[in-house]
C-alpha cells in the first residue's frame, strides 16, 4: 500500500499542472503541484530522515524551476495564445475613439460608455453637462482623456 502514495502525489501534481495551464493565475495551484512533485521526489530518493528536509527543499527548487521553464514558458505560452485567439480586446484598448456621454455625479465628471460603464475623466471640460456627447482620445493613469 505504501507504494501507492508517491504515485498519487505525482498524479495530483500533474493534474494541478494541467489545471494551472488553463487558468491564468500564479497562485496556490501551481505551488501545491510543485510541493507534491518535491514530496514525490523526496519519497522516491529515500534519503535518511535527517536529510529528507534538505532533499525536499532541493527538489522543491528544482521542480519549481522546471515548472516555470517548461510549463509556463514552453507549453503555457502557446496554450494561452490559442485560448485567447478570438478573445475580445481589453476595455482599455477598445475605449480609444469610443463615443459616449458625460455624466456629472456629485461634482465629478464621468464618461459613460457601452450603456453602463462609467470612467473617470482626466481632462473634464469646464462646461461639462450631464448627457453631453464626448469622444475618447486615450487613457492616462486609468482615466479617460477626452478629445478637445
Amino acid at each position: 500500500m505504501s507504494w501507492l502514495i508517491p504515485e498519487w502525489l505525482l498524479a495530483l501534481a500533474l493534474t494541478l499542472f494541467v489545471v494551472d495551464l488553463f487558468t491564468d493565475e500564479e497562485g496556490i495551484v501551481s505551488w501545491i503541484g510543485v510541493s507534491a512533485i518535491a514530496a514525490w521526489a523526496t519519497w522516491r530518493i529515500g534519503a535518511p530522515p535527517m536529510w529528507s528536509v534538505l532533499v525536499f527543499i532541493g527538489a522543491f527548487i528544482v521542480s519549481g524551476a522546471v515548472w516555470y521553464w517548461l510549463f509556463r514558458g514552453l507549453i503555457g505560452q502557446p496554450v494561452r495564445r490559442l485560448m485567447q485567439k478570438n478573445a475580445p480586446n481589453e476595455t482599455i484598448d477598445a475605449l480609444k475613439g469610443a463615443k459616449g456621454s458625460l455624466r456629472v455625479i456629485e461634482g465629478r465628471v464621468m464618461f459613460r460608455w457601452n450603456g453602463d460603464e462609467l470612467w473617470p475623466v482626466a481632462n473634464p471640460p469646464a462646461d461639462a453637462a450631464d448627457g453631453q456627447a464626448a469622444e475618447v482620445a486615450g487613457m492616462k493613469d486609468g482615466q479617460v482623456v477626452l478629445k478637445d
